[in-house]
């Protein structure tokens, strides 16, 4: 049965944005293997959709940046005004589309989801038992759910 390596999200960060060298020296030997059909790489629907939401948050804090905001504007800008932040981001749509399709849908990379009760009963334990964020638990109930092996997480 071949092994499936489970991507978090803020691990196609590193990769994508080139901030941690060794998690994408990892990922690239992972996608060697799982261009060799020795792996089988794997993310979830929510990682794509916090990924979506935190390349945005990115280029928009770039942004500002350029701007020479300091931290406090740029957190107010941030939770603050829609506006400007739909305004950033329709500047930047393509370019993070290209980025997300092109790595997940352009290396082949499997996309779970959840599609049970069994699933739902796992969320509410790992949200009131586990103390997960609701994020992180549909995360990890998916993963579970799709029996990944090793689950990659920085």
């Amino acid at each position: 049965m071949i092994q499936v390596v489970f991507l978090d999200t803020d691990v196609i960060l590193d990769y994508l944005e080139n901030r941690n060298q060794e998690v994408r020296d990892v990922v690239a030997q992972l996608l060697l293997l799982h261009k060799k059909r020795r792996i089988l790489l794997a993310t979830s629907v929510f990682n794509i959709s916090e990924l979506i939401d935190k390349e945005f948050q990115i280029h928009f804090i770039g942004w500002c940046l350029k701007e020479g905001m300091s931290y406090e504007e740029i957190m107010s800008k941030l939770n603050r005004d829609e506006k400007l932040f739909k305004e950033v981001s329709n500047k930047n749509q393509e370019e993070v589309e290209r980025r997300i399709k092109g790595f997940i849908f352009g290396k082949g990379i499997e996309i779970f989801s959840l599609s049970g009760e069994k699933e739902y009963s796992e969320i509410y334990d790992l949200i009131y038992k586990r103390n997960l964020r609701s994020q992180d638990a549909l995360i990890v109930a998916t993963a579970l759910a799709n029996k990944v092996t090793f689950f990659f997480i920085e």
